[in-house]
């Protein structure tokens, strides 16, 4: 039973907590190759008290809650997109970022996670949060949702 317990702590201890990392350098100066990145998370019980980050190479430049967007300018190119809740793993999904074109995220809570709450030891090698590649909601969308962030 002890080793059970080390083995958790050391689980919570390796996860850590996550926050926005200060000075993330998304555009590169003078670029015009920009792209554009909304992600947004609608309202859900499952995972609802917690926030999701979103980040690349675990630099994270978003923080969401419920019924939140977010918008960021980004070089163009390809990227593993992150999504992760403190203390949680994260997932990532690969976006190409086209110049001048917006690419739009939906955040929703791991389905996997619900079954893995009963375990706390198999939860904290769950991811919390999935990101899917999504077609950008409406400006009348987007007025029931808080904007957040840069």
């Amino acid at each position: 039973m002890k080793l059970l317990g080390v083995i958790f702590l050391a689980l919570l201890l390796l996860s850590g907590c996550t926050t926005v990392s200060k000075n993330v350098k998304l555009v590169t100066e003078n670029s015009n190759e920009a792209a554009v990145l909304l992600v947004y998370r609608e309202s859900a019980f499952q995972a609802g008290a917690v926030s999701l980050y979103i980040g690349k190479n675990d630099e994270y430049f978003l923080e969401l809650a419920n019924d939140e967007f977010g918008l960021v300018k980004i070089d163009a190119g390809k990227y593993f997109i992150q999504a992760k809740a403190s203390g949680s793993p994260s997932s990532e999904i690969e976006v190409d970022l086209v110049a001048n074109q917006t690419t739009c995220l939906a955040s929703i809570p791991n389905p996997e996670m619900l079954g893995a709450t009963i375990i706390p030891l198999v939860a904290n090698m769950v991811p919390t949060f999935v990101l899917e590649k999504v077609t950008c909601p409406s400006e009348e969308a987007l007025k029931n949702l808080s904007r957040v962030g840069l």
